[in-house]
């Protein structure tokens, strides 16, 4: 009997813990480290819903950059921080569910280190070339690739673009061959440069230049045309079977960070996505606005791994 009492004060004691921090929190500036240089999308995200739920929790949130080893930067950084709610970071599918498929040495663990607090959008990602290219469809691009083996170049600027022009390579018998980047905006400059032969990038980043009309898309390299670019087709419509690489952001807290304290920066985030100038914003960067709960986020990733994990052992992907 004594010791059913001391559980149900335990109990107690640790609800009104929760309810505590829940209060108090936050007590000082918030930082959300972005694992990407400023000016990217994701970096320009972060930054419009970090201005938006600042007034609501009654603090600065800080938006620091952090780029470098695939988000591992970044990721090991809040990793390590107090699990107060009071550093988070913006995680893509190549900084969470990607390193450990394709790099022997990642300082975090997923599923051990972090907490998912809520996705913020999806992003569609596209295979581009420069607008001089003689590469009208993804149809000359293997013909071409065909014809010289091991002569034509793809940027391969985040963990989830190789692997997904790896898939092109083992599907279409092909060997592109990739070029490494530190970010997605390097690679870029090379493809405008003429450097290199295509590039799949995040419609947001690659947007303007579209608009401008120095690069064009080839295809979508996830699972559905997107309204802005209408007569671009799915990898999947071109016979690609299967072909499906998505991108989203979402923020993730340090494991062990009270429910209460998720629970708060949920509500604040997916307030934050619906205003209408974020929601214009995404319109602008192509994005699709979607907020996961903490439980769907953390599943998406689950389903993710595996997935990509399988992609890549297919494709003959080697950790490096």
């Amino acid at each position: 009997m004594k010791l059913r009492k001391r559980a149900i004060f335990l109990a107690i004691a640790l609800a009104s813990a929760g309810v505590q921090a829940d209060a108090q929190y936050p007590s000082q500036a918030v930082r959300l480290i972005v694992p990407f240089p400023p000016g990217s999308s994701s970096d320009v995200t972060a930054r419009a819903v970090a201005q938006k739920i600042s007034g609501p929790l009654g603090q600065p949130v800080v938006v620091e950059n952090r780029p470098g080893a695939m988000g591992g930067i970044g990721m090991q950084a809040v990793a390590r921080s107090k699990p107060d709610g009071h550093t988070l970071v913006v995680g893509t599918v190549s900084t969470t569910v990607i390193p450990p498929i394709v790099s022997k040495s990642v300082p975090v663990d997923l599923f051990k280190d972090f907490t998912p607090v809520a996705t913020m959008a999806n992003t569609p990602l596209l295979l581009t070339v420069a607008q001089d290219s003689p590469l009208g469809s993804v149809a000359d691009l293997v013909a071409a690739a065909k014809k010289a083996p091991k002569s034509l170049t793809y940027g391969s600027s985040a963990g989830l673009y190789k692997i997904a022009m790896e898939a092109v390579n083992s599907s279409a018998g092909i060997d592109l061959l990739g070029v490494p980047f530190t970010s997605p905006p390097q690679a870029l400059t090379e493809l405008l440069a003429g450097r290199l032969t295509v590039n799949p990038d995040a419609l947001g980043a690659v947007g303007p230049m579209l608009q401008a009309k120095r690069v064009r898309a080839l295809a979508i390299l996830g699972s559905n045309r997107t309204p802005s670019l209408p007569d671009v087709p799915t990898m999947q419509e071109l016979g690609f079977k299967g072909f499906a690489f998505n991108g989203w952001l979402g923020v993730l807290a340090p494991a062990g960070t009270p429910q209460p304290v998720i629970e708060r920066l949920h509500k604040e985030i997916a307030k934050a996505v619906a205003t209408p100038d974020v929601q214009a914003l995404y319109t602008r960067l192509g994005m699709e606005a979607t907020v996961l709960s903490p439980q769907a986020y953390g599943e998406e990733m689950r389903k993710d791994a595996a997935k990509y994990q399988a992609v890549a052992q297919q494709a003959g992907i080697e950790k490096e």
